[in-house]
């Protein structure tokens, strides 16, 4: 989806009433870009092209570049770009079938409002797109609001990722609490466990000296003589205080016990509360405004024009360095105006190296970025040290005064 306005969207002839719906092939080719990225999603592309052998590609831009191929081959009427006809078809029937009731550009026009407002883009846009009562007027509004929701969605992505890194890290943060109070749980409940053992057998040996006592009460009941009942009196005395004694410190520990159960509740309570704390973290959002410093670039895309391919990469690092987002366009050896178009469009500012670039091209590149009011500064030379200096002079001030 590279040009706001492509020219030549509807021929004189199609301003007629037709009877039949278009055809893939039929529609303008600038248009092409925006249904199969809008109307395919990367599942519907892989199927299609496993059945029509489509090429290989590799490499983080393999999806673009199967993308591209589609969009090539849209244009003929045999082939692939028949196939991808058929099949949007058989996906999007039912909705096709609802508009196929509907006969004038106001309807249509109504009905593509309330697919847009429910979010049920793709099916609606190939159904108006291929109406044959659907005006240029109308084509060319749906065929635009498409085109800025596709950079709306591009930049809620760069917003997501930032936001995704930023969870992550809070995550990471969250977990090592998380294990800390596990292994703080884990050894209160282990010391908890121990206590317990250590209470019950206290408890035992009371009963034992218990049952002990009541077997002496026997005795001195059986035993009614002068010194052996004195005796056995001050015994029992003795065990008396003894089993008092006892049955203080078994009350104590079962207190103690009873405490302890307790706080291991509670600890099992904020285990879970953490837990759940860390299943429902909120994304965090980012203030408003960019308190950056001067040298930052704020996330900014920077498009470079021309030069040598492998310097790319050392470009693309300083770009980074300053917080920024960098993309190439080899000027015309492997990439083609309509990427260098697309390029644009995502760009914030442009450079390009007046040495290595035509005066043709740098017209072009020119006549492109005032086109779409983008800043573009023209370098030098090819090399690191001018491509850091026009770097250097991307400051926010920069990008509001050449913008407006």
């Amino acid at each position: 989806m590279c040009n706001a306005k492509p020219l030549g969207l509807i021929k004189e002839g199609d301003l007629k009433v037709r009877t039949k719906r278009r055809k893939l092939w039929e529609l303008d080719m600038h248009w092409h870009c925006a249904v199969i990225g809008t109307c395919l999603n990367q599942a519907d592309i892989k199927k299609i092209a496993v059945k029509c052998k489509a090429p290989s590609f590799e490499g983080r831009t393999a999806d673009y570049k199967l993308h591209s191929f589609f969009v090539s081959q849209a244009h003929f009427s045999q082939g692939v770009g028949k196939l991808l006809h058929k099949y949007l078809e058989r996906k999007f029937y039912r909705t096709i079938k609802a508009f196929e009731r509907l006969k004038t550009t106001a309807e249509l026009e109504q009905k593509w409002v309330e697919a847009l407002h429910n979010g049920d883009i793709s099916g609606a846009f190939w159904s108006v797109m291929t109406h044959p009562n659907a005006s240029m007027d109308l084509l060319a509004q749906v065929y635009g609001e498409v085109h800025m929701l596709s950079h709306l969605e591009g930049a809620a992505n760069r917003a997501d990722h930032r936001e995704i890194a930023n969870l992550r890290g809070a995550c990471d943060h969250l977990r090592t609490e998380l294990d800390d109070l596990h292994k703080t749980s884990r050894k209160a409940i282990s010391k908890r466990d121990h206590l317990i053992g250590n209470l019950k057998a206290d408890l035992k040996q009371a009963e034992i000296k218990a049952s002990k006592s009541d077997e002496l009460e026997a005795l001195l009941l059986a035993e009614r003589d002068g010194e052996t009942v004195a005796r056995l009196e001050k015994r029992i005395d003795c065990l008396t205080l003894r089993a008092i004694q006892e049955t203080d410190r078994v009350k104590e520990l079962q207190e103690k016990l009873a405490a302890l159960e307790e706080r291991n509740k509670e600890l099992r309570a904020a285990l879970v509360n953490q837990q759940e704390q860390e299943a429902q973290i909120a994304p965090c959002m980012e203030e408003e405004g960019c308190p950056a410093a001067e040298s930052d670039l704020c996330g900014r895309c920077i498009a470079y024009i021309g030069g040598q391919t492998k310097q790319a990469a050392f470009f693309r690092k300083k770009v980074e360095e300053k917080n920024g987002q960098f993309i190439h366009h080899d000027g015309g050896l492997h990439d083609g105006q309509a990427r260098l178009v697309s390029i644009l469009s995502q760009a914030d500012a442009v450079m390009f190296p007046v040495t290595c670039v035509s005066h043709e091209a740098t017209r072009e590149i020119k006549r492109l970025c005032m086109k779409q009011e983008k800043p573009f500064i023209p370098l030098r030379s090819q090399g690191l040290g001018a491509f850091t200096k026009g770097l250097e002079s991307l400051k926010g001030e920069y990008f509001e005064k050449l913008v407006d």
